[in-house]
């Protein structure tokens, strides 16, 4: 195009490696660039990052962070208003615990934190609350009835709503699992989804029954 001037280039694109984090990787290559630059760039040669997907990946996560944090509040606010302060934050509770069950299974399954498995914890957040919820909510009615002692009260609403929670724990578990069996190229992205959201459920269940509801009562 007229008045434009070209120069020749080299092109270099540099991959990371693996479970590396992308992140530090693009600024570890843009720190020694430029380190480079001066001392090892022929006179008349410049440099230019055409594109950082580290930077790209760091914008995204704090997105999606940023979505699951404020997915948390509204959570909290909606069980804090609904049934109380204590009742949301004993709620709120179960969502932390549960997804450090489940980040710690990724890392003994060897995924990585990244867009897709944030995505997957957002995906399932309203779903791992819903076993709390259903627990903590029996619980405050059954108190609220004043008709039981707190620790016979719990027992009741626990036992009232121990079956549909185990069974649509079941449901969401099975409906994921399919996923597993994705292949090509899709395979990968959905292999992060297929382990977050069961294990998620579980690690939910496994929270509603033995932390939450005892905290109900305390």
């Amino acid at each position: 195009p007229a008045g434009k001037t070209f120069s020749p280039a080299v092109h270099i694109t540099i991959a990371k490696k693996k479970g590396t984090n992308a992140v530090d990787v693009a600024e570890s290559i843009t720190m020694r660039m430029a380190e480079l630059a001066s001392v090892s760039l022929p006179e008349g040669v410049k440099y230019r990052i055409t594109r950082n997907h580290g930077e790209t990946a760091n914008d995204k996560v704090n997105e999606l962070l940023e979505a699951l944090l404020v997915a948390i509040i509204i959570v909290i606010g909606l069980i804090a208003y609904s049934l109380g302060w204590r009742e949301g934050l004993i709620v709120a509770a179960a969502v932390p615990i549960t997804f450090a069950i489940t980040l710690m299974i990724n890392y003994w399954f060897g995924y990585t934190i990244n867009r897709v498995t944030l995505f997957a914890l957002i995906l399932s957040l309203g779903l791992v609350v819903d076993d709390p919820i259903v627990g903590v909510e029996n619980i405050y009615r059954h108190l609220q009835m004043g008709k039981e002692t707190p620790l016979r009260a719990v027992r009741s609403a626990v036992n009232e709503v121990l079956p549909p929670i185990v069974l649509a724990t079941l449901a969401v578990i099975i409906s994921f699992l399919p996923m597993f069996l994705i292949t090509g190229m899709m395979g990968p992205y959905m292999g992060p989804m297929a382990l977050n959201v069961p294990i998620a459920m579980m690690a939910s269940m496994f929270v509603a029954l033995t932390i939450t509801d005892r905290k109900s009562v305390v």
